[in-house]
């Protein structure tokens, strides 16, 4: 069956077209600091599951239009915003981000020719019945004139060699901390309700979400930073806290094996009636910022596996807490290049290239998804479930350090 034939029938049914933001049920944002380069960058994976009896096909050019309601239950403004994708400055990136740079911009030459010669086929994929296909979606969290801003990207562009092309969000301005409820509106571009419009701008909320499938709403909220020192947020009773005692540090050398240990971690104090046991295999995500306010490349490795075990899910009594420090190095590699490799718990590793003398923001996010595990015990030599672990996502402020030359 070919892509023509799947669009001359209306396959897209909508109540069989299930559209799910895959978050749990606690979702806290800490706001970050009202100052230049304090960004929040935010990750979302919608889920399409196809529950008809035929493959429908997705594509990049499909829009995800957000929508955002507040706890008084109106629903948010939402301010359409265009960014062009620029060529890269040369003179100011390394040669193997100068040789990434080259090999993308002749992916998307080759993405763009095929474009021309078979329309249809580039840039979708069919999703069988029964299957499902995710959809990364970023987005930031930041101050701009005194307003608080949560911008919210419209396509998934993880995959699309399309390099040069137009980037579109959505921003909702004037946010205040509490709590919101968000959901997106799903436009495939080949179903029989699509209408180009709809994927630039939504004028008819109600129309649109009676023909297009919906996913039901989250619930998030934006939390002020606790006082004094305003790097922890309290969700629920459970008090979440950025550690770095350190905030000057010194490039190591140019020279092999020799590497800066690196205290960053997290501090999670209980403060509920009830002992509460959290997660640390690979639910610590760190997040790096740059002084210009960009995400700096971050990349996970996986160099081997480990067993869960029961230590890596400690039970936390009331009015106790427990600290993690992720062990984290600072090294030089070749072609000039400073890197901050973290352990995420899971025998991988996240990395932050490029790194150089400059001021930085390390945040973390505590990610966990599953009430329960199951781990290797070691005095039976088999395994277990554990339950009751802590679910929700919570970030923690944004800690600011310097890297100075060695």
């Amino acid at each position: 069956m070919t892509f023509r034939e799947l669009n001359d029938r209306n396959y897209f049914e909508v109540n069989a077209i299930h559209v799910e933001i895959l978050l749990p049920d606690i979702v806290a944002l800490a706001i970050p600091e009202n100052k230049p380069g304090a960004i929040y960058h935010i990750k979302l994976v919608v889920q399409i599951t196809n529950n008809t009896l035929e493959p429908f096909t997705m594509s990049f050019d499909d829009t995800f239009i957000p929508e955002i309601v507040n706890s008084d239950g109106q629903t948010l403004q939402r301010i359409l915003v265009i960014y062009e994708q620029e060529p890269t400055n040369q003179s100011n990136i390394s040669q193997q981000q100068n040789w990434r740079l080259k090999l993308r911009c002749l992916f998307s030459r080759l993405v763009n020719f095929n474009r021309r010669k078979y329309p249809i086929n580039v840039n979708s994929w069919l999703v069988q019945p029964g299957s499902k296909s995710a959809s990364h979606l970023n987005g930031r969290l930041f101050w701009q004139s005194d307003l608080l801003i949560l911008e919210l990207s419209t396509k998934d562009f993880s995959l699309d060699f399309e390099y040069f092309r137009p980037r579109t969000y959505y921003y909702f301005n004037n946010l205040q901390p509490g709590n919101y409820q968000l959901r997106f509106i799903y436009l495939n571009k080949f179903s029989s309700s699509y209408n180009e419009s709809d994927a630039i701008d939504v004028t008819n909320l109600p129309q649109i979400v009676s023909s297009h499938p919906t996913a039901a709403f989250v619930n998030f909220r934006l939390i002020r930073p606790v006082e004094p020192n305003s790097s922890a947020v309290e969700v629920a009773g459970i008090h979440f806290e950025t550690l770095m005692p350190e905030r000057v540090l010194r490039l190591p050398e140019k020279k092999r094996d020799i590497k800066t240990r690196m205290q960053l971690g997290i501090r999670i104090t209980n403060n509920t009636p009830m002992s509460v046991r959290f997660s640390f295999f690979a639910t610590i995500i760190p997040q790096l910022v740059g002084a210009d306010g960009q995400l700096h490349f971050q990349g996970y490795y996986q160099c081997g596996t480990k067993r869960r075990l029961e230590s890596d899910f400690p039970l936390v009594l009331p009015g106790e807490n427990i600290t993690f420090f992720p062990y984290s190095l600072l090294y030089w590699q070749k072609r000039d290049q400073f890197i901050l490799r973290i352990e995420a718990g899971d025998g991988g590793y996240c990395i932050f290239k490029a790194l150089q003398a400059n001021v930085y923001q390390i945040q973390f996010t505590y990610n966990n998804k599953d009430a329960m595990a199951e781990i290797y015990d070691r005095e039976t030599r088999n395994t277990k479930l554990i339950e009751g672990i802590w679910m929700g996502i919570v970030s923690t402020p944004q800690g600011e350090f310097r890297l100075v030359e060695p």
